[in-house]
């Protein structure tokens, strides 16, 4: 099935066109649900537009709640495949048509289909892939994950460059495969931006937050096994036993129905809320009174820094790999174990009784600052940091344009 060029800009541009034209950059993702990698990335794409590059999304199939934020100035490219084996001779001919200077990639399976999609279209496009989770961490033992972790030492070596989002993930790379060192690097992610500053001092669509009479405690990422959900909602009715709050959990997935019934089971439900996706998580990261992180793993949790950037109190698993990172070992929150409720619940408490810290705030954008992450990313795909402003006539093209090769 031939895949769909949607052009959501004035700034449709092609291989073919003016060699004055500015360097294109292909971002490749499986979706664009609403993944903290999947949202990083998109962050980038829009940094990269502000610095004058030309960018290209090419999603293996376009779905998700995250397609109403790509940026103006952003190509979408819809693969339109329900598989990601699927997708590589696809994103082949995309590659071979745009020939873009460099393809970045994020999540596990997405990278591998990147490297192999460079290989067999033999262009000369510089791949970075992103490790976006600690691959020896995962405690899932599907059929897919156990090859994509074979396959991460054999194919990672035809990357142009590694992004490891932070040292714990650098070094499960080094430990599957001591020869991908001489072509990783750590670099934060590109997470923070005067946007997330912005929606973060809006007031969150939920009652709870107009009408506050309860402490929230407020936790965001998916609704999966590994995010340790369930393990957060009983810690909560451990903390409300004796200390009356309210816990709103932010995001979508599989895990849902249990957590519903978890929270049933131990007579909450009135005080937990799960809102599902929010295209604003912001606000409720700003608003709340504590933020938590149960996950069992990580790579670099995205929403610890962005909770970490508003100052709210944070409580986090000390999981591999990312919290203590961010936390600079407990420095800017409590770190507890993981999978101790009784924990949990007591640090909950604690943080419910500290206010915002300012000095912490500081100390996540002066780190994870999305313009000084853009600048590394470029560095590691060997490109400049910013281009000259290209000339209107070679922006033109026709807006709202949909294409189907």
């Amino acid at each position: 099935m031939p895949f769909v060029s949607l052009s959501l800009s004035q700034n449709r541009l092609r291989a073919s066109d003016s060699v004055d034209r500015p360097p294109l950059i292909a971002i490749f993702l499986p979706s664009v649900h609403g993944g903290g990698a999947e949202r990083a990335m998109i962050v980038f794409a829009g940094q990269l537009v502000q610095r004058g590059f030309r960018v290209d999304v090419v999603v293996a199939r376009l779905e998700g709640a995250l397609q109403s934020m790509i940026p103006r100035g952003v190509n979408l490219q819809d693969l339109n495949s329900r598989r990601m084996l699927e997708a590589i001779p696809k994103l082949v001919t995309y590659l071979r048509r745009e020939q873009p200077t460099a393809l970045f990639s994020t999540i596990t399976h997405a990278n591998i289909a990147a490297v192999c999609a460079a290989k067999l279209s033999r262009v000369r496009t510089r791949v970075v892939v992103r490790q976006s989770n600690a691959p020896l961490s995962e405690r899932e033992q599907d059929l897919g994950r156990a090859i994509c972790r074979r396959l991460i030492p054999i194919l990672y070596r035809g990357a142009s460059g590694i992004i490891a989002v932070s040292e714990g993930v650098k070094d499960e790379l080094r430990r599957m495969e001591p020869r991908l060192s001489a072509r990783m690097r750590t670099l934060p992610t590109p997470v923070l931006t005067d946007q997330v500053r912005r929606q973060g001092e809006e007031i969150p669509n939920h009652p709870w937050f107009s009408h506050k009479d309860l402490p929230i405690v407020v936790s965001a990422g998916r609704l999966e096994m590994y995010k340790g959900m369930l393990e957060l909602v009983r810690a909560f009715a451990r903390l409300c036993a004796h200390r009356p709050a309210r816990l709103v959990i932010v995001g979508e997935g599989s895990q849902r129905s249990k957590l519903e019934a978890e929270a049933r089971r131990l007579g909450i439900s009135e005080r937990v809320s799960l809102p599902g996706f929010q295209s604003n998580p912001f606000a409720y990261m700003n608003h709340a009174d504590a933020f938590v992180l149960a996950s069992h793993y990580e790579g670099l949790p995205n929403v610890l820094i962005q909770a970490l950037a508003f100052g709210t109190p944070i409580v986090s698993t000390d999981c591999r790999s990312g919290p203590a990172e961010i936390l600079e070992g407990g420095r800017w929150g409590t770190l507890v174990p993981v999978g101790s409720e009784e924990q949990l619940a007591s640090a909950i408490e604690g943080a419910l009784a500290r206010s915002k810290d300012e000095t912490a705030r500081e100390s996540a954008w002066r780190r994870f600052d999305a313009d000084a992450a853009t600048s590394g990313y470029l560095g590691i795909a060997g490109l400049p940091e910013r281009m000259p402003a290209a000339s209107p006539e070679l922006l033109k093209t026709d807006a709202g344009q949909v294409r189907c090769d």
